[in-house]
C-alpha cells in the first residue's frame, strides 16, 4: 500500500494551484480549521458552510470540506455555541472535519473563477482586470477579467442567453437596453461592483457580475455600461462544482464531490 493522503498533501495541491498569495489583505484563506496530519479520503466543496452543509458532512462523513467562503471569516473571539459560527466550528471539530478556504485567491487564479468565467462567455484576448505584476510568470494572473466577444459586437439579449446557459440559470437582472452592442466584456464574480472603474478604462461595454448595490446601478447606466447581475450564488457555485472535479482528477483514491444540498438562498419568484 502507498502512503496515507495527509491533509497537508491536499493543502499544498491547493495551495499550487491558487496561491494564498493572490488573496486580498481582507480575506480569510488556506486551512483555516484540522490537523495538517490527519489521514483524508473523503472531500466535500462547496461556497458556504451552513447549518446544512455542516449536516451533510457529518452525514457523508467527509473528513475535509472545501469552501469557497471561509469559515471563520473574520476574528473571533468566542468560540461558542451561542452563535450559529460557532457551533458550526464546534460541531466540525467534534466530527473531525477539516476546513479549507481558497476564497479570493481562487477567483484571481490563472485558472480560477473569473478564468473559468470570461471562458464560459468564449471570450478571446483574456487578461485581469487588474494584472497582478508585470512579472512573466504572473502574466494571467489578477483581479477580475475581461475579454472581447469572438463572434463581434452582440447585443445585450443575446450575451445575456449566453451567461444564463453556461451558469443554468433562468433568470438574472441587467442594467442596460436589450439592443445595446457588446464587444468587450468584464466579469468579476461575487459582489464586484468596485471593478465598475476598471471595466470602463478598458473600454469594456459590459460587466458581468454576481451582485451589487443599486447606487452603482445608478452611475453603471450613467456612463452607459450594461451590467449583468446573476446572482452572487450563481456567479462562483459552478466554479466549487468544477473544483470537486478536479481533486478528484488530482486523488484517485479520494472520494470528492461538491454539496448536495447547497442551494441559493436568494429565490426568485414571478
Amino acid at each position: 500500500m502507498g502512503q496515507p493522503l495527509l491533509l497537508l498533501d491536499i493543502c499544498d495541491r491547493l495551495e499550487s494551484f491558487a496561491p494564498v498569495c493572490l488573496a486580498e489583505d481582507w480575506d480569510n484563506v488556506g486551512l483555516l480549521l484540522g490537523d495538517p496530519q490527519q489521514e483524508i479520503q473523503r472531500v466535500m466543496t462547496c461556497l458556504t458552510i451552513s447549518p446544512d452543509i455542516v449536516d451533510e458532512a457529518i452525514k457523508s462523513q467527509a473528513q475535509l470540506v472545501v469552501t469557497h467562503h471561509p469559515l471563520p471569516f473574520r476574528a473571533m473571539k468566542k468560540i461558542t455555541t451561542q452563535t450559529i459560527a460557532g457551533e458550526m466550528i464546534l460541531r466540525l471539530i467534534q466530527s473531525g472535519i477539516a476546513v479549507y478556504s481558497p476564497h479570493t485567491a481562487f477567483d484571481s487564479a490563472r485558472e480560477g473563477i473569473n478564468q473559468q468565467l470570461a471562458e464560459g462567455l468564449k471570450l478571446t484576448r483574456i487578461a485581469p482586470l487588474i494584472q497582478r505584476s508585470e512579472s512573466s510568470a504572473e502574466i494571467g494572473i489578477g483581479s477580475g477579467r475581461f475579454g472581447e466577444i469572438t463572434e463581434g459586437p452582440m447585443e445585450l439579449a443575446r450575451v445575456v442567453e449566453t451567461v444564463k446557459q453556461f451558469l443554468g440559470i433562468n433568470s438574472l437582472h441587467i442594467v442596460g437596453d436589450g439592443l445595446k452592442s457588446i464587444h468587450r466584456i468584464a466579469v468579476a464574480c461575487g459582489a464586484a461592483g468596485e471593478f465598475m472603474s476598471t471595466a470602463l478604462e478598458k473600454g469594456c461595454d459590459c460587466l458581468l457580475l454576481g451582485e451589487t448595490n443599486f447606487h452603482t446601478c445608478l452611475e453603471a447606466r450613467s456612463n452607459g455600461l450594461a451590467l449583468i447581475l446573476t446572482g452572487h450564488y450563481a456567479s462562483e457555485r459552478f466554479a466549487v462544482e468544477k473544483l470537486a472535479h478536479w481533486l478528484s482528477q488530482q486523488y484517485s483514491e479520494v472520494t470528492c464531490w461538491a454539496s448536495r444540498e447547497e442551494s441559493d438562498p436568494v429565490r426568485w419568484i414571478s
